[in-house]
């Protein structure tokens, strides 16, 4: 499945007076995208918009042509998203492999069990997880849990990933892999990155900041 162009036009966000995000018009490709800016800049919020987390107040967002708004039109979306939410969302009851296979089941990952079961096998590998699968994720580590909820977003083939500060809590070597595969697969998705880090943005295909929620500078490398 080829990586959808989002286009975001003249979006808004409201929390109750205050105006969390303002963006005019922007278009995001298949490559990097990363997303800066200061705390409270609005780089959640936009991620949260693009993840379809919550409807904007104000404007319209597409992927793949399709506007965001219907609940048919939100599952079709959501069928080819990864989503990272910067908070630990990860359920501390269940299981490693069970946290990675439900989301592989929600996005229908696969025809039978099997085949998605390779898929979630997959994806802890890439995040280096296997040695952790029968483990309850309250008991792990915050840095193994993030490394769980990043194998849940790229379990399978997502053509777009929202990826809210994926390296907080990893370590080099956890970081490594995730460069590796993002690098692998950033011809075919379109991948969206929050992060502070502006060295590592500079290993992107772009760079937007974000500043009291409007864009300051959109840069291509």
């Amino acid at each position: 499945m080829s990586a959808p162009v989002v286009a975001v036009d003249r979006v808004e966000q409201h929390f109750g007076r205050r105006v969390a995000v303002r963006v005019g018009s922007l278009t995001l490709r298949p490559g990097i995208t990363f997303v800066t800016g200061a705390n409270g800049s609005g780089k959640t919020t936009l991620l949260r918009l693009l993840a379809t987390v919550m409807p904007p107040s104000v404007g319209s967002i597409t992927v793949g042509g399709v506007e965001l708004g219907a609940p048919e039109d939100l599952v079709s979306v959501r069928r080819r998203l990864g989503y990272a939410p910067q908070d630990d969302s990860v359920p501390p009851r269940l299981r490693t492999y069970d946290v990675i296979d439900t989301i592989a089941a929600m996005r229908e990952i696969g025809r039978d069990h099997t085949t998605r079961s390779a898929a979630v096998y997959s994806a802890m590998r890439s995040m280096d997880l296997l040695d952790v699968a029968s483990e309850r994720c309250g008991r792990l580590s915050g840095g193994t849990r993030r490394r769980v909820a990043l194998a849940a977003a790229v379990v399978g083939t997502p053509s777009l990933l929202v990826l809210d500060e994926p390296t907080a809590f990893l370590d080099a070597d956890q970081r490594g892999r995730l460069d590796l595969e993002l690098a692998r697969r950033r011809t075919s998705t379109t991948i969206v990155i929050a992060t502070h880090d502006r060295e590592w943005a500079r290993l992107g295909d772009r760079i937007i900041e974000l500043g009291s929620g409007e864009v300051l500078s959109d840069e291509s490398l």
